[in-house]
């Protein structure tokens, strides 16, 4: 018996939600909400305070993700670092409680199929700015499109 219970994909809405800085770290923000369930702005509100406490400081740019899904509220923070390294931290808040805050994940958990849409478009971005002779300006400039992926 598998340990992994199958179930079929359904897209769910990637969009922006601008750009922020979060302790000195130039962040783009991403929205994902399953359909019928938007974010709203006490969420994203205090993902940026969460952000604001846990970026890495001057020297980096990176990209959050504020993931509304069917169990929880999922914050991912990822920022480059030297060699093209991604580096990740992680939160869950409990849906429909005005008064939880995010609270930090334990390993070994890393993103979900969903969370991966933007992780991917945020490397070859990445690769093809940073890395290739182009600005972190550059870098920041380019942006997911918004859409059901």
């Amino acid at each position: 018996m598998s340990a992994v219970t199958q179930e079929r994909y359904r897209p769910r809405r990637i969009r922006s939600l601008g750009r922020t800085i979060a302790n000195e770290t130039a962040l783009k923000l991403y929205g994902i909400e399953v359909e019928g369930a938007a974010l709203g702005p006490v969420s994203i509100e205090r993902a940026k305070y969460v952000l604001a406490a846990h970026a890495p400081g001057p020297g980096h740019v990176g990209f959050a993700i504020l993931h509304r899904g069917e169990e929880a509220v999922w914050l991912l923070l990822h920022w480059w670092m030297a060699g093209g390294i991604l580096a990740e931290r992680l939160w869950r808040a409990p849906l429909g409680s005005a008064q939880a805050g995010f609270e930090p994940v334990d390993r070994p958990l890393m993103a979900c199929v969903w969370e991966l849409v933007p992780i991917a478009f945020e490397r070859d971005a990445y690769v093809a700015t940073v890395m290739n002779g182009g600005t972190e300006a550059d870098y920041l400039s380019r942006e997911l499109a918004e859409g059901w992926y």
